[in-house]
């Protein structure tokens, strides 16, 4: 395998047909790539998504009985064969297309980097869980552009050789929410191999992250629940703050992925 594409998921049924539809459809060889997600724990409606990608070229999907966080993370990541592992966020709608040669192009050509993601879509509902632009400068070769700084875990490329070489240390690390598996593997990568990480700059995704889209596509009580058991009040409040009059939010598909400022 070239590509393992892996992703966590839990009780988010909505967000996840939609990012699988559109993952599917954004890798261009999917003989080379491997897509395995973890089902969390979640109930009924989770599976009954899964099920119908079932029969779907190299998609496995691990079911576990009950929620083991992010620490599951480790699960996905040894079950990896793709010379390359992607982390890819469930609330990740829209990909671009090629985003198997896109990543690929970039790992070679930015072979001191250890962690890439891709760019996100900034809008008046979501800033796709980007930090701000003063975070980050430009390491520009040739016609591709990388901005060095912090890289989320949305859509996230990394070495499975490197993941292997650390595999002892990686394990040992807790991944929370407030420890993620991003910061947590930029940051071995950084120390221990002195790989920096960063953005690529040109290739867009739709990460609907914010308590906007998780109303509208009906998961903004899990979202409070997810919140609330890790202990982030300012998150719970931010999110209890937009539920509407029935709690359930609408159900609609998001706007269309524009390029975000700057």
């Amino acid at each position: 395998m070239d590509f393992s594409f892996v992703m966590l998921t839990w009780n988010r049924p909505t967000f996840l047909d939609a990012c699988l539809t559109s993952l599917l459809s954004a890798i261009a060889d999917r003989e080379r790539c491997e897509i395995l997600v973890v089902d969390n724990g979640s109930d009924a409606a989770t599976k009954e998504v899964l099920a119908r990608y079932a029969g779907e070229q190299n998609l496995r999907v691990t079911t576990l009985a009950e929620n083991e966080g992010l620490q599951a993370y480790h699960r996905l990541f040894a079950a990896a064969r793709g010379k390359y592992v992607v982390v890819v966020d469930d609330d990740v709608l829209e990909f671009p297309h090629g985003l198997d040669a896109i990543f690929d192009r970039y790992m070679t050509a930015f072979t001191d980097y250890g962690f890439l993601c891709l760019n996100v879509v900034q809008n008046e509902h979501t800033d796709g869980a980007k930090p701000p632009a003063d975070a980050y400068t430009l390491d520009v070769r040739g016609d591709l552009t990388v901005e060095r700084g912090p890289a989320g875990g949305w859509c996230a490329c990394f070495r499975r050789r490197h993941h292997t070489l650390l595999r002892p240390l990686i394990r040992r690390r807790t991944v929370s929410m407030a420890s993620g598996e991003d910061g947590m593997l930029s940051t071995v990568f950084a120390t221990y191999l002195r790989k920096k990480h960063g953005v690529i700059r040109d290739h867009v995704c739709f990460h609907a992250s914010g308590p906007y889209y998780a109303a509208r596509y009906g998961h903004l009580d899990r979202e409070i629940e997810k919140y609330r058991s890790a202990g982030l009040s300012e998150l719970v409040t931010a999110y209890e703050d937009h539920r509407d009059g029935d709690g359930t939010g609408e159900r609609n598909r998001p706007d269309r992925m524009t390029r975000p400022p700057g």
